[in-house]
């Protein structure tokens, strides 16, 4: 299987992210399209590529979006590497498994984020804070089958 279109497909999925239309954010929030790149491609590929794919999408992540010490680079992976561990002791076939999976994972991987922010000593208001964790994965996880059905067709 070839796989430039996934590296095409993540290049994309960046400059999406990037310009997200403002009359698609709710409260200022966006979906993590990258993440949800990373997520899919554990289901798609072997893991290899996909361990490869999600450090990418973690570089173009913490390259073009705003976010602390490369946290992405390291997260990625890890949720891949997590997912790819989970996967052989639980079925994963099921849409409704993978959408609770990337929410758990956006949810995790905004907490460690901001606790990072405000272990950096940034100071954020608690229902920002919230507002930060909550939104956003749900946000994601709802956006999710997009990327799906993108990763599927190019897969096939």
């Amino acid at each position: 299987m070839k796989k430039w279109p996934f590296l095409l497909s993540a290049i994309i999925l960046a400059t999406l992210q990037l310009t997200w239309p403002v009359f698609l954010s709710f409260f200022n929030c966006k979906p993590d399209l990258l993440l949800i790149l990373a997520v899919v491609l554990i289901f798609y590929l072997d893991f290899k590529a996909a361990l490869i794919f999600a450090v990418f999408c973690g570089l173009l992540k913490d390259v073009f979006l705003p976010s602390p010490l490369a946290l992405n680079t390291i997260l990625f992976p890890l949720w891949s590497f997590l997912i790819y561990r989970l996967s052989s002791q639980i079925s994963t076939e099921d849409d409704y498994m993978r959408l609770a999976i990337i929410l758990a994972v956006s949810l995790l991987n905004n907490i460690i984020i901001g606790l990072q922010s405000i272990n950096s000593g940034n100071v954020i208001a608690p229902f920002i804070f919230l507002r930060n964790l909550i939104i956003p994965p749900v946000y994601t996880a709802a956006v999710s089958p997009l990327v799906f059905k993108l990763v599927k067709r190019i897969a096939a």
